[in-house]
């Protein structure tokens, strides 16, 4: 299972998957794979966030969505990651995403503009991969 990010020519640029959670005492870590794939650049690696992280991507996305909210942002708690959703005022939504390495001494950014009719189905890729997947407590 996957959560894609598509432009607005419905081509993924960023996918998360290999999702697997971790149940700690005080919270719920979840370890993942990160893909990216924009021009001729391409970047795979492992990162983590807390299970809150993306619950709370999945809220925000659907108050964008719902006209709600016009921007937010996406920083799993690792802090090597972040993601900037901005509504347009012509209806689609760019994003703007940095890479840090582990050392934070290199950083890929770019931005790319998306439809908001690609919304629902991120949202319900979100709530179907959070629902499920692998598991340990510790």
């Amino acid at each position: 299972m996957k959560i894609s990010f598509k432009n607005g020519n419905n081509i993924e640029i960023l996918k998360i998957s290999n999702l697997k959670k971790e149940y700690y005492e005080y919270f719920k870590r979840v370890v993942f794979d990160l893909s990216i794939e924009f021009e001729f650049f391409k970047v795979e690696t492992t990162l983590d966030g807390e299970e809150s992280d993306f619950l709370n991507l999945k809220k925000c996305l659907e108050k964008l969505y719902d006209g709600e909210w016009k921007s937010f942002y996406f920083e799993p708690i690792g802090n090597s990651f972040q993601m900037h959703f901005e509504l347009q005022e012509n209806g689609q939504i760019k994003v703007h995403s940095k890479l840090y390495n582990a050392m934070f001494t290199g950083m890929l950014e770019f931005e790319y503009l998306t439809n908001q009719t690609f919304l629902p189905e991120l949202i319900k890729e979100i709530d179907t991969v959070m629902n499920s997947g692998q598991s340990a407590s510790y």
